[in-house]
């Protein structure tokens, strides 16, 4: 997971979006004012210009004017373009990710957080394929034991609904204040038949301060 830092302006945001791609995009140029799928990933940090792609473009550029977001989206090949305004990420509430959203999408979601601990009543499972010989066989893993557990309101009140972002184990960040967490939705499974308390949780691939 990466800290975002929004850029204040078009100038630097543009520098690091149209910079040349990794040594084999052959056809990408730095500094020709053409972002291709190369450029995007490089400046996201990962190798393909997918969703978590643009995640990173559209936290980065939100703090920019709208003339300036424009620009911005302005840089990008057309298909690339297309392709973001089709599967552009949704700001979501943390009081409406489980009411209006589905797994498998990308969200940003901008909220108060409180840590979930280990002695929390709130249990929720996560199905991980796991291989048993030569046969790959789903298992249901207690969601704590492979995330830091987070909950997040919309405001400072902490009163539900909110919705459930979970973060590396591995990689722990302050929690203070009004935060971002962008990723992708995933499905929260409940050991019995009863729903879950939260159907869904984001996966956070970037986070920032707001």
């Amino acid at each position: 997971m990466q800290e975002l830092k929004p850029f204040a302006t078009l100038g630097p945001l543009k520098k690091a979006l149209d910079n040349g791609g990794r040594f084999y995009n052959f056809f990408a140029a730095a500094e020709d004012e053409v972002v291709t799928r190369g450029e995007l990933a490089k400046a996201a940090g990962v190798f393909t210009a997918s969703a978590k792609a643009f995640l990173f473009l559209e936290m980065v550029k939100q703090d920019l004017t709208e003339q300036d977001q424009h620009a911005a989206l302005k840089l990008l090949e057309p298909k690339l373009r297309h392709d973001f305004e089709k599967k552009r990420p949704a700001r979501v509430l943390p009081s409406l990710v489980d009411k209006e959203q589905r797994a498998g999408t990308a969200a940003i979601v901008t909220g108060f957080v409180r840590e979930i601990g280990a002695e929390s009543q709130f249990v929720g499972f996560v199905i991980v394929p796991i291989m048993i010989g030569k046969v790959m066989v789903p298992m249901m893993i207690p969601i704590q034991n492979l995330y830091r557990v987070l909950e997040l309101f919309d405001d400072e009140q902490r009163k539900t609904p909110s919705a459930i972002v979970c973060t590396p184990l591995k990689k722990p960040i302050g929690l203070s204040g009004r935060m971002q967490f962008g990723g992708i939705l995933k499905t929260l499974k409940n050991k019995t038949k009863a729903p879950p308390s939260h159907p869904l949780f984001l996966e956070a691939a970037f986070w920032a301060n707001r």
